[in-house]
């Protein structure tokens, strides 16, 4: 099978010939029918989380997959389509059983520790996470769901009808926590550099849109005065938006971060006890976020704004990642 080759950090992937994977036991074989590139892909790619979430070339990375099932299974038949839900846990620890695989000490992801989905075939470990969806649907708007879908849900989730919202980062994973908002008539305002994607978010129904020119504490500062919000959402967690965020928060407020950007925060500690704020790292979701999230979807409440690639421009893909030249979620299809 044709498959895109992680190598060597810093180098682009390799277009290869490799051995279609052989399956076993509760292991199920998916025929690939698009995968997400997601910037943490990049982050691997470049050798950014080599210290935290160590990948061991060669890989096949893409974590984000749409497939569809090529033998009958216990709960699946041959062809259906199916999203992957893709944390695999131990199955017995407190954080697999509370539903949150993710932060299992065990977990293997499809693309980091397994090989993924930028190939013809990918196979994944158990059945008991896959979420079946219509045959009849775009497999390359859905694949975004599986992740960039899961953690704007869950980034958001819980967020009060009566607040008032900042996301930070113009991403696929902002854009589509935008659309959750607005779905449920939550006032947001979206901060980002790139003109075009900060267009998109008014599009998609931000209430207003900051443009940062110099740095985002600077600007964001100077354009919202003394307002304060009740939640903001960084989905991009380096220093500089991370860099006196939580001045902007109501008492009582939520700053959540998402973004993996390496940032670190200087906090006063009377400012979080005085106006008894909270601070939340988001590590993707649930397999129930997956399911809610697929759901409103199926509802046209959201869109994922997927641009396809065919696999031989996974590079094209990358760099244009890299550019900001992509508006929402990069589509890998083989």
């Amino acid at each position: 099978m044709r498959a895109a080759i992680f190598t060597q950090i810093g180098r682009p992937l390799s277009i290869e010939e490799v051995k279609k994977p052989e399956v076993k036991g509760k292991e199920v074989l998916l025929k690939v029918l698009a995968t997400g590139l997601c910037h943490g892909d990049l982050h691997i790619i470049f050798g950014e989380w080599k210290d935290d979430i160590p990948v061991n070339p060669p890989r096949i990375l893409g974590h984000e997959i749409v497939g569809e099932i090529t033998e009958d299974t216990e709960h699946f038949k041959k062809g259906d389509k199916v999203l992957v839900y893709n944390a695999f846990g131990c199955g017995t620890c407190k954080y697999c059983k509370r539903g949150y695989p993710q932060f299992c000490e065990k977990v293997k992801i499809l693309g980091v520790q397994e090989d993924g989905g930028f190939a013809e075939y990918v196979k994944v470990p158990s059945e008991d996470n896959l979420i079946k969806i219509d045959n009849n649907e775009n497999p390359i708007k859905v694949a975004p769901l599986a992740d960039a879908g899961v953690t704007a849900y869950n980034s958001v989730k819980g967020i009060e009808e009566d607040s008032n919202v900042a996301l930070i980062g113009t991403g696929a994973v902002s854009l589509i926590a935008l659309q959750i908002l607005k779905s449920r008539g939550i006032k947001v305002t979206v901060v980002g550099r790139n003109p075009i994607k900060l267009n998109k978010a008014l599009e998609l129904g931000a209430d207003r849109i900051i443009q940062v020119k110099q740095s985002y504490s600077e600007d964001f500062s100077a354009r919202i005065g003394r307002e304060k919000f009740d939640y903001i959402v960084d989905y991009i967690g380096s220093d500089e938006t991370l860099r006196d965020i939580v001045w902007a928060l109501d008492r009582m407020g939520e700053l959540r971060i998402v973004g993996e950007f390496g940032g670190r925060m200087e906090i006063w500690e009377q400012l979080l006890v005085l106006r008894g704020l909270r601070i939340r790292g988001i590590l993707y979701g649930s397999k129930e976020d997956m399911i809610n999230v697929v759901k409103l979807y199926k509802e046209g409440k959201i869109k994922t704004l997927a641009v396809p690639y065919k696999l031989e421009e996974i590079n094209q893909a990358i760099d244009d990642l890299m550019s900001g030249r992509i508006i929402g979620r990069a589509v890998i299809i083989p």
